[in-house]
């Protein structure tokens, strides 16, 4: 079914928006296209088996969605409490199930699968450098939309869940936009840190993340690091970031332990296609400026 982006969609995500911690997704659509086909043209994406029942634009969508929910939910578990916490996170898990309601009944499943999915990572990843006390409305908003679900509807979500992990190919263009996001929310966190102590936490906390991903998807893990590594890159570039100081010491200490802790058979190719891309960026970057 096409992606909607007409009002309804745009409402839907305004009103998550609304309030939540952003860093950096708004206004870099342009910027992650751009890197998908810079890494794209030379190792092309495998065959998605979702890719009929959620295209790309819909799995970037729930990616972008995810980040949002992730930070609203957040934000409502340490700023407000009772009922009026109980009820802003009602009217989010609403607006979350709106959104996946624009589809057939199994596109509807997949995307509640995937926002579940992508809020989980997230969490997991959050609970690690910050603490689990952090994640009380995002565990609340979690639980409204499994509660949500009749068994037949849980047992199709958890199907596709299960997909999820078992299958690397499996909505990977949703895979790469969310982990992008993630990795880049915590690069950010870490360079804004305060003492080199909170900054080594979450450096310890990245690197660990991006180690995993070629264990975890043997075939296509490199691929999710390359990304991140030249998205930080053109960040750096971009707007002046990590250029002196503790944020450049941590930057520079996250790039040397991958180089040294990924193993063989990706660690060239990683690092090969992060720099392409950059190079990519930049030639992008001044053809537009003559």
């Amino acid at each position: 079914m096409p992606c909607p982006k007409g009002p309804a969609w745009q409402s839907a995500r305004a009103k998550i928006c609304e309030g939540a911690s952003l860093l950096f997704l708004r206004q870099n659509g342009a910027l992650f296209d751009f890197l998908y086909f810079a890494m794209s043209k030379t190792l092309p994406l495998p065959q998605d088996v979702f890719a009929d029942i959620a295209d790309r634009e819909v799995q970037l969508q729930a990616a972008r969605l995810v980040q949002e929910a992730f930070g609203a939910a957040v934000r409502l578990g340490n700023e407000a409490e009772g009922q009026p916490m109980e009820m802003a996170l009602v009217r989010l898990a609403d607006r979350l199930r709106e959104w996946s309601g624009m589809s057939t009944t199994e596109g509807t499943h997949l995307r509640l699968a995937l926002l579940m999915h992508g809020l989980d990572q997230w969490g997991l990843a959050y609970a690690k450098g910050f603490g689990a006390h952090i994640l009380q409305g995002v565990s609340m908003l979690l639980a409204d939309l499994r509660g949500g679900l009749d068994l037949s509807s849980e047992g199709i979500c958890q199907r596709y869940l299960d997909e999820l992990h078992q299958d690397e190919a499996c909505a990977l263009d949703f895979k790469i936009a969310m982990r992008r996001e993630l990795h880049l929310s915590l690069w950010h966190s870490m360079i804004a840190a305060e003492r080199r102590e909170q900054g080594d936490v979450i450096l310890n906390l990245l690197g660990g993340l991006l180690l995993a991903l070629p264990k975890a998807m043997p075939t296509l893990g490199w691929r999710l690091v390359a990304d991140t590594l030249a998205s930080i890159q053109i960040r750096c570039l971009q707007h002046g970031l990590a250029a002196s100081g503790q944020e450049q010491e941590l930057t520079e200490a996250l790039f040397a332990g991958l180089t040294h802790n990924l193993p063989d058979e990706h660690n060239r190719t990683v690092f090969a296609h992060a720099a392409q891309a950059v190079r990519d960026w930049q030639d992008a970057r001044r053809s537009t400026q003559h």
